[in-house]
């Protein structure tokens, strides 16, 4: 797990330790809960149309630098 610490307002602050209170739990875990429930996980490379073209050439990269450093 990975440490971060974030900064904010006095009263949703206050808000977060009632919940916390509440639900028997600790503030980071009800941020790491909220954060998981809003954010969207990534999907497999496998499902990504670039994804699926990695290694998709099976030839020599070209020099660029006649092109890049005309």
């Amino acid at each position: 797990m990975k440490r971060l610490q974030i900064m904010i307002e006095e009263d949703v602050d206050a808000e977060l330790e009632r919940a916390a209170v509440e639900a028997g739990t600790s503030k980071a875990a009800l941020i790491r809960l909220y954060v998981r429930e809003r954010l969207k996980p990534l999907p497999p490379l496998s499902a990504d149309p670039i994804g699926r073209m990695a290694g998709a050439d099976d030839f020599e990269p070209g020099a660029i630098d006649d092109i890049v450093y005309r």
